[in-house]
């Protein structure tokens, strides 16, 4: 059974022991109900219906109904809330995430196919096992993906940084990304989803980083009419679960929810792909430009942040070796 609830008034906490009765659990996450999240979240519901032949469902709450980021982490680890689907790289909320910082970083990831071994490998594995041991929450896998961050402007075509000087583009508030924008000449600024598209209507910001999918989706070329697929960083989406309702759960139905997120992730990647295919081959029907950027000028720009963050921001050697996978 899937069931998606809008407001929180649906929201009931599940961290009682597990009887032989239905269970129910409640997932929220912070993204609208037509985004990947959602998405992800139903394959996970449908998903999970079918392995535990209709004894298991999932009530999702999407658009940050029962908070924000930091609050859906902190009802988590409280026992709050049963489940949370996030990014992965979303993870650096929580302080003990942070051996993840490095996932927000530039041309870490060749493809998205690079993402998912990385999503898959030994490496993560290790790396979230030390997260799980601090905070109790238990990751049950790699449920979807997200499109490449691309760069798109008003006016101006931009092939290498030099294009962006003097331009205000809207980032998200990470400091890798502010970085990676001041090391390519632009400006960052914080301005949020639902009031972007005025943003770039009237000339507040010059242009936007997303995802392909979101800017046609949302949009976003009615302004901006110049794009380029600077894909510099890739990530993926993650499901977590509260410490007290995995420890209630039988060990079948502990494999019912593991199960279900990998079938999640597996079947998401061929949607995601002719989600991206669709998206790129409507920008030409919108009037917008698409200009393939010099991506090793791009890259040596920012090679002096990454250096300094090598050692500090994370582990010494540790992009190298997510790079090597």
């Amino acid at each position: 059974m899937l069931k998606t609830t809008i407001g929180a008034a649906a929201f009931a906490l599940s961290a009682l022991p597990v009887a032989a009765q239905d269970i129910t659990l409640t997932l929220g996450h912070v993204a609208p109900p037509g985004s990947s999240y959602q998405a992800a979240a139903e394959r996970f519901a449908e998903a999970l219906d079918e392995a535990s032949g209709g004894t298991m469902a999932v009530d999702i709450v999407p658009g940050a109904a029962l908070g924000g980021l930091n609050e859906l982490w902190a009802q988590l680890r409280t026992d709050a809330l049963d489940l949370h689907l996030i990014d992965v790289g979303g993870i650096i909320a929580m302080r003990e995430g942070r051996p993840f910082l490095v996932t927000w970083a530039p041309f870490l990831f060749e493809d998205q196919d690079h993402f998912r071994r990385f999503a898959r490998s030994d490496l993560f594995a290790e790396m979230m096992d030390g997260v799980e041991a601090e905070t109790g929450v238990k990751y049950l896998g790699y449920v979807g993906d997200r499109p490449p961050r691309i760069v798109t402007t008003a006016e101006t075509p931009v092939r290498v940084p030099n294009d962006l000087r003097g331009l205000t583009i809207r980032t998200p508030q990470h400091p890798f990304v502010i970085a990676a924008f001041e090391a390519w000449g632009a400006s960052s600024s914080p301005i949020g989803a639902a009031e972007l598209l005025i943003a770039l209507r009237t000339g507040v910001v010059d242009g936007q980083d997303n995802g392909v999918i979101d800017f046609v989706g949302s949009g976003y070329a009615e302004a901006n009419k110049h794009l380029t697929p600077l894909d510099y960083i890739l990530s993926g989406l993650g499901l977590w679960m509260s410490p007290a309702r995995w420890e209630g759960m039988t060990e079948e139905q502990k494999g019912w929810l593991t199960s279900a997120a990998i079938r999640a992730g597996t079947d998401g990647e061929a949607i995601h792909e002719a989600e991206m295919e669709a998206a790129m081959e409507a920008l030409d029907g919108l009037g917008v430009t698409v200009t393939e950027p010099d991506t090793e000028a791009f890259r040596t720009a920012i090679q002096p942040f990454l250096d300094g963050a090598d050692g500090t921001a994370w582990e010494a050697g540790l992009y190298e070796r997510i790079g090597g996978l």
